[in-house]
């Protein structure tokens, strides 16, 4: 294996680059969007001196009418990386079939690069006639019609998994929080713990907190906690490991009650305590006790 790697993102637009170049970002990838040849030259070069080690670079379309053809130089540079070995180049590809980038641009009301001098479906025609040599020098091709965002990823993975040294653990951040003070707005799992008993009106816990053992055993004492427990972090079992498999490389699992305390502290820590093992990164927040 290479010590470093370049990703060359290519293809049709609307097929997915943007969505694809985030992904490799996400998994460790320096990544440039709509790079002009003569600059690809330039950053294959800082690739090659190992001023870093995984570069992704996007070029498509709005580069190759303004600048010319790519292939060649991407064709030279694979032909010379091949004699030094230390530099793996790989050319994705991201096709649609034409009816269905027609149907993702009236869908978003974005304007295809080449419309200022082209209808919609003769634009999409002529730059799949000027993608076509960089398609065929492609390393992967990949059609992504019929995917959704989670199969793309699961395939993009797969093509880039031998450019990967490891593929990175998905972090998982559990955060307790109050109400009062409103939810996480970048959670992705919210559970409401407010239903049981709380600690604040009992005389010698108010003032503990959720990682206190007083507060511990009056909470435990509440019959249908550990079913309760054993759900939610089937939950968030299911949720992480299915975010893991769509490319995701953060999930965030926020913990709430009245005063952020004492009930989403204690649940916070026993869901943080539960969830560790060797395939995930979890980090544990208590907000509210921050403030504290």
């Amino acid at each position: 294996m290479a010590e470093r790697n370049m990703i060359i993102l290519t293809g049709m637009s609307g097929a997915g680059k943007t969505s694809a170049l985030k992904f490799l970002e996400d998994f460790g990838f320096f990544c440039v969007d709509n790079v002009p040849p003569a600059v690809f030259r330039d950053l294959y070069e800082i690739l090659k001196r190992g001023e870093m080690d995984n570069l992704a670079v996007v070029i498509d379309v709005r580069a190759i009418s303004k600048f010319g053809k790519a292939e060649t130089l991407i064709d030279e540079i694979k032909k010379s990386q091949s004699n030094l070995g230390d530099v793996a180049v790989k050319i994705i590809f991201l096709d649609a079939d034409d009816e269905i980038i027609g149907y993702r641009y009236g869908k978003t009301r974005r304007a295809h690069p080449l419309m200022k001098d082209y209808s919609l479906l003769e634009a999409i025609r002529k730059e799949r006639e000027m993608m076509k040599p960089l398609m065929e020098i492609a390393d992967e091709v990949i059609n992504t019609s019929n995917m959704d965002m989670k199969e793309m990823y699961e395939r993009l993975l797969d093509a880039i998994k031998k450019e990967l040294h490891e593929i990175p653990p998905i972090r998982v951040i559990i955060e307790s929080f109050s109400y009062t003070n409103g939810i996480p707005q970048d959670a992705n799992l919210v559970f409401d713990v407010r239903f049981l008993p709380n600690p604040y009106y009992i005389s010698g816990l108010s003032e503990l907190t959720g990682k206190d053992a007083k507060v511990s055993a009056f909470l435990e004492k509440f019959e249908r906690l550990g079913e309760y427990f054993s759900a939610i972090k089937k939950i968030c079992d299911i949720t992480v490991e299915e975010f893991g498999l769509s490319g995701r490389n953060q999930i965030k699992i926020a913990v709430g009650c009245t005063g952020g305390k004492h009930r989403s502290v204690y649940i916070a820590e026993k869901l943080y305590r539960a969830m560790q093992d060797e395939s995930r990164n979890v980090t544990l927040r208590h907000r509210e006790l921050q403030r504290i």
